[in-house]
């Protein structure tokens, strides 16, 4: 078809393109006015050619087809009001429920009473193998999420030490069958603390490998090596003998393109770092959009911003959404917010038919050369972190936190002087829609000053600030 409808025409090579777009500059620089610099150190050019395109391959998605779970994040302060909640979710269109387990005070067979077995991610807040394994004889096919680094890092402590906690995380491994325990990499914090793409990336990467190299060291990665004879069952898919994958949480940022791109590295980072210990590693990613751009001011925006965030990680091809409310940070849990971001999740499934395309960046000239930028320049800070001793080492050295806040205060600054665009703050402020003097749940980072072993790299939004300012003139 491409042949016969271009036959007529001469093929335009990159060079005779460029001289082109020079010619119309009529002696502008084009790399001063056409080469967009990003905070990830990739220049956007203002064209991309087939001659300069790399040729990449994206693993798919864990599930092999092109579908994608909806999913709803549930607090499980209270286990009945949370499984009923659960049932509810199920009932309206979620088709995936992940747990925030606070304590072990939780009752899981009053959790889990009646719920589906393939669909449930656990998010223990404590790392108890007596209580997972009351979990794992309830439901063995739930997906316990269970990241000690990701502790550390969010809290500067570890959940009891880092010799009981790798212990315990060699047990979880080992004792359990099939995707029940996996290792999981949460990513959310490096983003919403204001990490740049390709370092979030980085940071990724010297997390797994952290987790990795401690598994080879004990004799624990052949499970992710061969499939045992656990069988796991989907909704979707007939049973298959399942095998150890990597879970990744992350966190979607609004740069559109980048993020795309971004899903696509998070897969071939996993799969080079797999070859390198020799084992075909597969990944599951759960994306959620992020607090980071997140603001009070104008706040319908946020339902704007979250439609198209999880739009990029669809694309990017990420297995799970699970979408925030709009005012999930400064609002109780109500019904018509969480309703509300369930139905952008199915609109874009059932309406824009998003899950009847798989990887749909394939082929753009455009996306695939900053894939191949993000992964080349994420494996870049990732051999710095291993030279300096990894990353559990450079955290209690305090190399990734001042890393990630100098990029903070770089966004932020940028966010101050206009540069970097917030609808509804910093450009086109909504007058008709005034901040309040209290709200529901407190907006801003609550410091919480305590002995750690690390610094915790604090999470914060961009706009808390400028929020603060005005919200005194009330």
């Amino acid at each position: 078809m491409n042949n016969i409808l271009f036959k007529d025409f001469d093929s335009v090579s990159e060079a005779q393109w460029k001289q082109n777009i020079q010619m119309d500059l009529k002696g502008a620089d084009y790399n001063e006015t056409l080469i967009t610099a990003t905070r990830e150190g990739i220049n956007i050019k203002p064209f991309y050619h087939r001659e300069s395109a790399p040729e990449i391959h994206i693993p798919n998605r864990s599930s092999k087809t092109n579908d994608w779970y909806i999913s709803q994040r549930v607090y499980a302060g209270n286990a009945l009001a949370a499984n009923k909640k659960a049932l509810d979710i199920l009932k309206r269109g979620g088709e995936g429920i992940i747990f925030t387990i606070p304590h072990k005070d939780i009752d899981p067979a009053v959790l889990l009473k009646n719920l589906p077995k393939a669909v449930i991610q656990l998010h223990p807040q404590f790392f108890d193998l007596d209580y997972i394994q009351s979990i794992y004889k309830i439901t063995p096919h739930a997906y316990v999420h269970i990241d000690i680094i990701h502790q550390l890092v969010n809290d500067g402590n570890w959940f009891k030490n880092k010799d009981q906690d790798h212990k315990n995380l060699d047990a979880f491994i080992k004792d359990f069958d099939g995707y029940f325990s996996n290792i999981t990499i949460n990513t959310t914090t490096y983003q919403q603390a204001g990490a740049t793409i390709t370092q979030e990336l980085a940071y990724f990467t010297a997390h797994l490998n952290e987790y990795l190299n401690h598994l080879n060291d004990v004799g624990h990665l052949s499970a992710f090596k061969e499939s045992n004879d656990a069988e796991v069952h989907t909704q979707r898919s007939r049973s298959v003998k399942a095998k150890k994958r990597i879970n990744i949480d992350t966190a979607i940022g609004s740069n559109y393109f980048f993020e795309i791109a971004k899903y696509r590295a998070y897969r071939i980072l996993t799969k080079t770092l797999g070859d390198v210990y020799g084992i075909d590693l597969d990944c599951y990613i759960t994306a959620s959009p992020s607090l980071r751009n997140k603001s009070l001011m104008d706040y319908n925006v946020n339902l704007l911003r979250t439609t198209t965030e999880c739009m990029s990680a669809i694309l990017g091809g990420a297995d799970t959404l699970c979408n925030i409310p709009y005012d999930t940070f400064f609002n109780k849990e109500n019904e018509f917010g969480d309703r509300i971001a369930r139905n952008q999740l199915i609109i874009l499934k059932e309406e824009a038919y998003l899950n009847q395309i798989g990887n749909a960046a394939d082929g753009s000239y455009y996306v695939d050369t900053i894939t191949k930028q993000l992964v080349e320049k994420g494996l870049e800070i990732f051999k710095d972190i291993e030279k300096a001793g990894g990353m559990v080492q450079s955290l209690f050295e305090g190399t990734i936190q001042r890393k990630i806040k100098e990029s903070a205060q770089q966004e932020q600054q940028d966010f101050n002087d206009g540069k970097r665009v917030l609808v509804g703050a910093n450009k086109y402020p909504n007058a008709a829609l005034p901040l309040q003097k209290e709200y529901e749940i407190l907006p801003f980072v609550k410091m919480n000053p305590r002995k750690t072993l690390v610094q915790p790299v604090i999470t914060r939004r961009l706009t808390e600030e400028l929020e603060k300012s005005e919200m005194k003139k009330l």
